[in-house]
């Protein structure tokens, strides 16, 4: 704009609100909302060019046809550079971001429960394995109470929620680590992506 030390501070901020309602014609222009972009750019903006030109001293006024043909190109160029980018890292993130995201993730949950599969095969050839003597005793109610409950080895159903239910800390806590992520997003080089378009 122009030199801000000739202008005031009225007109400064009045410059600020035209450069912000332009920038905001011009993104709703890109997305296809143009009876939007077009209330701002014959409803608004005049009037607010009008009301900020009047706040320029004299001798400023022509400059400030200059300024605002540069500000239209230079933002219009902008929001076409950002409109790139987001496709750019739109395109990234569905094709390689989110895949490689998804797949470690399932990696996570088909390991969880292949160990846990494998613990309890494992738990069940030792029961089938132990000599079994029933206790009367209260201790032996208490004791029977507080083991874990039995599923058939046909369940799958109810195996997938006990895993769900008993091991939902186990989960939880096996999430990806944060670094693994950030490892991912290294491995999709987006810079490279970015530097390509």
């Amino acid at each position: 704009m122009i030199a801000s030390s000739k202008v005031t501070e009225q007109a400064e901020s009045r410059w600020t609100l035209i450069v912000e309602r332009f920038r905001a014609a011009c993104i709703l222009h890109r997305e296809n909302r143009d009876a939007e972009s077009r209330q701002i750019i014959k409803g608004e903006l005049p009037v607010l060019i009008k009301s900020w030109i009047k706040l320029l001293p004299t001798s400023l006024k022509e400059d400030a046809k200059a300024d605002l043909r540069d500000m239209f190109t230079k933002e219009q160029s902008l929001v076409d550079q950002g409109m790139r980018l987001q496709n750019v890292f739109r395109e990234t993130l569905v094709q390689q971001i989110i895949p490689q995201v998804e797949e470690q993730v399932a990696a996570k949950y088909r390991a969880i429960y292949l160990r846990e599969q494998q613990k309890r095969a494992h738990d069940l050839e030792a029961v089938r394995k132990r000599t079994w003597v029933k206790l009367s005793s209260p201790e032996a109610t208490s004791l029977e109470s507080s083991q874990e409950r039995r599923i058939s080895i046909n369940d799958v159903r109810s195996m997938i929620d006990a895993v769900q239910e008993n091991d939902s800390q186990l989960i939880a806590n096996s999430m990806l680590p944060l670094d693994q992520i950030v490892g991912t997003l290294d491995r999709a080089r987006v810079d490279t992506i970015l530097s390509e378009s």
